[in-house]
């Protein structure tokens, strides 16, 4: 019996400390000036994108509506979490702050897969198929896709294609263009090869090749893994023998074939 009100004592003397510690910290912040030594940003740069940097989030943070001095106990971490999130480039901010007064910021940017140049405008699509707009700052190097694509980026960017309606989805080239996109990242192989893709008038897709001196007719993304496949092999086994020139237009549409046309120049 003993014994277990010790241990009872010991939990209620360790909770109070606890709480008085943290009282004390409280108290220390709400003294303590913020500045740029309290702060720790991270920003993942696991892709070569450099859409946002340091000063970036800073300004965010340091940003005041009115003059005067930032205390520590005035930064909200979810409110700065929310206000991160809203730039563009950013898919994910975490916003956390310490006992000892630092604020800790771990920001993860978007990944854009394709560039898109509409017959009005241009943009990015990332890898969950939403819409990006360009930085003035920083131009990410990707496949491109243009031609007959009329998809303002007005209309769609605050659209995901997973959350696209059956009606929406029947309108727009961008489902395609996505599916076909995502395929090709995803792929090391054709992420190397493919580094344009054409929409022609007939809204039918055609790749060009960073090798070789021929377009390749896709048609629409239907069987798109066979299609590929079946050009795959024809790579290897037909233009590995005869050139890469041999041909003007590779053609993959029709099933179970390929239709090439020689190139005469």
């Amino acid at each position: 019996m003993i014994v277990k009100v010790i241990k009872i004592t010991l939990l209620i003397l360790v909770i109070v400390a606890i709480g008085v510690i943290f009282g004390f910290a409280d108290k220390a912040q709400s003294t303590q000036v913020f500045n740029k030594e309290n702060l720790k940003i991270n920003i993942d740069y696991e892709t070569e994108n450099r859409f946002i940097d340091y000063e970036d989030i800073k300004n965010e943070v340091t940003y005041l509506k009115t003059s005067g001095v930032k205390y520590f106990d005035q930064l909200n971490a979810l409110e700065l979490e929310r206000k991160i999130g809203n730039n563009s480039a950013v898919k994910d901010a975490q916003v956390y702050k310490t006992i000892d007064g630092k604020l800790y910021i771990d920001v993860k940017q978007r990944k854009p897969i394709v560039r898109i140049f509409s017959i009005n405008d241009s943009y990015y699509m990332d890898e969950f198929g939403k819409l990006m707009p360009l930085s003035t700052k920083y131009t990410s190097r990707l496949m491109v896709v243009n031609g007959y694509v009329n998809e303002p980026f007005s209309i769609r960017y605050q659209l995901n294609y997973s959350e696209l309606t059956d009606t929406l989805a029947s309108i727009t080239l961008l489902d395609d263009i996505y599916l076909l996109a995502s395929y090709i990242d995803k792929s090391p192989f054709w992420r190397a090869q493919i580094e344009q893709v054409y929409v022609n008038k007939d809204f039918e897709f055609e790749l060009i090749p960073k090798v070789g001196n021929h377009k390749i007719v896709l048609g629409g993304v239907d069987n798109l893994t066979t299609k590929l496949n079946k050009l795959m092999i024809f790579y290897k086994k037909g233009l590995s023998k005869t050139g890469w020139n041999e041909y003007s237009e590779i053609n993959l549409k029709y099933k179970n074939q390929i239709v090439c046309t020689k190139n005469f120049n």
